[in-house]
């Protein structure tokens, strides 16, 4: 069978208008071949230009096939309606390509507030394309049911999921967050990426401090993450140095669209650090070891040897595991880590959720500044370089196995230095990672891949 559509690390993500309201009704359609009819379903999406439509697609599909739907009567972030499929203990869809540019879009779907397991997606899959290949006609159901108006079918409903959310996540940091303790005075500046927490996460800050500046929160459909957000740190970093110009002591926090990621910049006197989701987990790590058991974390194949060895030196493991949150989640269900993160930001703080919450873990990050010193933490990891090629393939498959003869001669010949090779979950690209205490080092093994590198497949 031909594949159309196929799931990535984190859902169906493609540009429009491959991805469009017609694939969402039958994404829908897909999904009710699979789950039992008596599941409840949450619909959410983001600030994308046709976000709120193909939500509204998707909720036909459902509804026309006996599922009891409700809808977002908002944006909402993806771990928010991952809160509110976990409040619910039901299915949830979320309509976003997380930190991709405005013309990418993306389905993600949730149960029970962790992303579906591999077999389920592959089923939904199969179901999909098949779809594609057999059943075009069955877009007159589609059309039919918006002839109809959506909102006169009792299985349909439109929610404030937003405000639950809130609710219960100011709840659970006053006693699980900050354990009572006002969290410290400092300014504190918000980058909402122009996504999906642009209407609500300034009214979460506000209620835990009054010295708070936002930017990045009108969205207009097309500025979601355009030269903003946990993707354009750089450009976050020269607005935060502006703003925070006359204070000794500020903090930053950059979110990516769907609001799942956070990277954050901290400042204290004359000093500044840029942290990513790997030395946020290390600072959160030490301050949560005075209240819990913390042994060991999930930390990515992409982290760094310095930030690992920071964690040992704080008695704490470290786990690797496939690139993905869904992976750290993962070994977090299964014992075999407490906490985990990724470099890019996506950090998972049980038990208020199983999955990556930008806000959730700016929060934590807040309170450590109640117990811990970040820039003796952050001054303590060993610097490692790293650089990153992405090769563009036709077949990433191949690629990886015509040159793993390649990439195993190299580790050997520079056994101090790191090479990591991934397939890309989203786009046509294979990542090669390359690590090393030596710059020279880097740039050696990257001259090396540029000339015996097999591409042509």
């Amino acid at each position: 069978m031909k594949v159309f559509y196929s799931f990535g690390t984190d859902g169906i993500r493609e540009k429009y208008p491959f991805l469009n309201d017609f694939v969402a009704y039958i994404v829908g359609k897909s999904f009710a071949k699979i789950v039992d009819k008596k599941e409840k379903v949450v619909i959410g999406f983001d600030t994308r230009f046709n976000s709120y439509s193909m939500a509204l697609a998707l909720s036909s599909a459902l509804v026309s096939s006996g599922f009891k739907v409700e809808l977002s009567s908002n944006p909402i972030s993806t771990p928010a309606l991952a809160f509110i499929t976990k409040h619910r203990k039901c299915f949830g869809f979320q309509i976003t390509a997380s930190h991709n540019p405005y013309y990418y879009n993306g389905i993600k779907i949730l149960h029970k507030g962790l992303k579906i397991n591999d077999s389920l997606e592959k089923k939904i899959e199969n179901e999909l394309n098949n779809y594609f290949e057999l059943l075009h006609q069955d877009f007159s159901n589609y059309l039919q049911l918006f002839k109809d108006n959506i909102n006169s079918h009792n299985n349909f409903k439109i929610s404030n999921f937003a405000n639950i959310y809130i609710k219960h996540l100011l709840l659970f940091a006053k006693k699980k967050i900050f354990f009572e303790k006002k969290p410290p005075e400092l300014l504190i500046i918000i980058d909402l990426a122009n996504g999906a927490l642009s209407t609500y996460a300034l009214t979460i800050f506000k209620q835990l401090t009054k010295n708070v500046k936002v930017i990045n929160n009108k969205p207009n459909g097309f500025n979601i993450n355009d030269n903003c957000g946990a993707t354009n740190i750089e450009t976050f970093q020269k607005i935060f140095q502006t703003l925070s110009k006359n204070y000794q002591k500020a903090i930053g926090f950059t979110f990516d669209g769907d609001g799942d990621r956070v990277l954050c910049i901290y400042k204290e006197n004359k000093n500044l650090f840029v942290l990513d989701g790997d030395v946020i987990l290390l600072i959160i790590s030490k301050f949560l070891k005075n209240f819990y058991p913390i042994n060991t974390v999930a930390l990515t194949h992409m982290s760094s040897l310095g930030i690992e060895k920071a964690f040992v030196s704080q008695g704490i493991n470290v786990l690797r595991t496939e690139v993905g949150d869904k992976y750290l989640t993962k070994a977090i269900l299964e014992g075999r880590a407490q906490l985990g993160a990724e470099q890019s930001g996506h950090i998972v703080i049980p038990p208020f959720l199983y999955t990556g919450d930008g806000i959730l873990s700016s929060l934590f990050l807040l309170s450590a500044l109640n117990y811990t010193q970040i820039d003796d933490i952050i001054q303590s990891i060993e610097k490692f370089e790293q650089k990153l090629i992405n090769v563009k393939v036709l077949n990433k498959k191949e690629f990886i196995e015509k040159n793993k003869s390649l990439f195993e001669k190299i580790q050997k010949q520079y056994p101090n230095s790191r090479i990591f090779v991934r397939p890309s979950g989203t786009e046509d690209v294979v990542r090669i990672l390359i690590e090393s205490k030596e710059k020279q080092k880097i740039e050696e093994i990257e001259e090396i891949i540029n000339k015996e590198v097999v591409i042509n497949v």
